[in-house]
């Protein structure tokens, strides 16, 4: 536990450090860092600060106080008193934030363009790990599953290309989602294309049941293989975890549907094939394209689709990088202009993180050859860091 004894108005607090869990999630209480607690004395006192390294949590927070003999006096509202009372929260009053594991799905195979199977490597290489350790939580990169090579590999069925080698690629993502959830874990699944999404939807749905899902994306990606222009896999994944996807999809070693329909939300859509128009029009489902965003705002959007997306089982955000202008994100698969400026796409992130319904994230889609310097990957990680309790202040 972690407090302020003030013995008399010359103390003064000294930097110390705390540890807190096995896990090695510490907390340094240093006299400059970001947070600063003002606790009033007379006026020759200067002043006493404390400063807890913690990053915001949706947690309930308990008063402490901070005084000698008698903890009940609280001074007279005036700073003229040694015993002071104040709402900080204790090292032991405040949870120690989820662990996170990552987990890389080099995958390729469901897009038209190559490239993306480079993307857990840029995010990688941007710094991701290091980020998320800055915001207190303990985190296990456990590594990048095996993946297909589309030159060594069978088209197959021209309606679903590289069917096969996807739902095996997924079926490992599946794998490793379900032992990081079961050990207390957020899986944050990196891709690759947006078909890695089966993997981790399945793996969610097998231990916990189908769950919801807020699905960030310019494409809405709710083709079948009957209406699919080009045949590939990511522009489907989203109606096969719905269980809408046909026979090929439907032994895959996890439930299908992994997502209820009644609980899906898109946000960010801004290219629809007719053949998803049509099928969105039957759903059950909460969709603010950018044109909603434009009128309304994002705020109103993010609130109303997790309220939408909540429920039993678990709640997946899916966010795949060109949900973001090509202006601010140029290096991804299928970039679409009008898409969510810089400002929007933090702001849904940290509501994400506000709404404390999050069970596991996804970013994908990040193509280091259409990139600049890793400009799309640096963001990805940003964003990575706000959906996971990162705050201006």
């Amino acid at each position: 536990m972690l407090g302020a004894h003030v013995r008399d108005r010359r103390d003064t607090v000294e930097p110390r450090h705390v540890q807190v869990d096995d896990d090695g999630v510490g907390h340094e209480v240093l006299d400059e860092l970001d947070r600063l607690l003002a606790v009033p004395g007379d006026p020759d006192d200067g002043q006493l600060r404390l400063a807890l390294d913690q990053p915001a949590q949706r947690r309930s927070v308990i008063g402490v106080v901070i005084g000698q003999d008698n903890a009940d006096r609280t001074g007279d509202g005036c700073g003229h008193s040694g015993h002071v009372a104040v709402g900080f929260p204790t090292v032991a009053d405040l949870e120690t934030p989820q662990p996170v594991a990552i987990i890389g799905a080099a995958l390729d195979l469901g897009a038209g363009r190559r490239g993306v199977d480079m993307g857990p490597s840029a995010i990688r290489y941007a710094g991701l790990k290091e980020r998320i350790e800055q915001l207190g939580r303990n985190c296990l990169d456990m590594g990048n599953v095996l993946t297909a090579v589309a030159e060594a590999a069978d088209v197959g069925d021209e309606r679903m290309r590289f069917l096969d080698e996807i739902l095996e690629t997924c079926g490992r993502v599946a794998s490793r989602v379900e032992e990081a959830s079961a050990e207390g874990r957020l899986p944050l699944v990196l891709g690759g294309d947006h078909s890695v999404a089966l993997g981790t939807l399945g793996g969610l749905a097998r231990l916990h049941g189908p769950g919801g899902v807020l699905w960030i994306d310019a494409h809405g990606d709710l083709n079948r293989p009957e209406t699919s222009p080009t045949g590939n896999v990511h522009g489907m994944v989203l109606a096969a975890a719905m269980g809408l996807g046909g026979p090929g999809f439907g032994d895959a070693g996890w439930p299908v549907p992994s997502v209820q329909p009644s609980r899906v939300a898109l946000v960010g859509v801004r290219s629809l094939d007719q053949a998803e128009r049509d099928l969105l029009h039957e759903l059950n489902a909460k969709v603010f394209t950018m044109s909603d965003i434009d009128r309304h705002g994002i705020e109103p959007a993010i609130e109303a689709a997790f309220e939408h997306v909540e429920g039993p089982g678990f709640v997946h955000v899916s966010l795949d990088m060109d949900s973001v202008d090509p202006d601010v994100a140029p290096g991804v698969g299928t970039p679409v202009r009008g898409g969510l400026s810089y400002r929007e796409a933090h702001l849904a992130m940290e509501l994400a993180a506000d709404s404390g319904l999050v069970d596991s994230l996804e970013v994908v889609e990040v193509n280091p050859i259409l990139d600049r310097e890793n400009e799309t990957a640096v963001l990805a990680v940003e964003l990575i860091a706000s959906a996971l309790g990162a705050r201006i202040l």
